[in-house]
């Protein structure tokens, strides 16, 4: 048994669930169909974090561009998204990281490529929410 949770720590990524954990990190991703399933609004996808309940967890929140741009793998292309995650959908997602020169957009990331842009509040983006693990979610 140690020698399988060794491998699948060392990958970085493991799914548990609906979700993946990041163990270099330390970031819990939500990991289920929704992630693909729905566009929403940057104000829909505050709303969505907010009230999210997953694995028993209610922290969810927008992941800040950084974050996004963690779990990027500029060695693939569409999608350009860490292997472990088994909702893989190469798509513009949200990030809560406000953009400098216009309150009314913030950072996302194009999981084709792994591009970094810019966007307007009001369009229609996916959101893959976001926690930190904490110690008694390792036990």
């Amino acid at each position: 048994m140690r020698k399988i949770v060794f491998f699948l720590l060392s990958v970085g990524v493991l799914v548990a669930g609906e979700m993946a954990v990041d163990s270099r990190t330390g970031l819990t991703w939500q990991d289920n169909r929704f992630v693909e399933s729905e566009r929403v609004t940057y104000a829909q996808a505050e709303k969505l974090c907010k009230e999210l309940r997953l694995g028993k967890h209610n922290d969810w929140r927008i992941p800040t561009i950084r974050e996004l741009l963690s779990i990027i793998d500029y060695k693939k292309y569409d999608p350009a998204i860490l292997d472990g995650f088994s909702v893989d959908d190469a798509s513009y997602y949200w990030s809560s990281t406000q953009y400098m020169g216009d309150p009314d957009k913030v950072w996302g990331i194009d999981f084709k490529d792994g591009a970094a842009d810019a966007n307007g509040k009001a369009y229609d983006r996916r959101i893959r929410c976001v926690r930190a693990t904490t110690s008694s979610d390792k036990k």
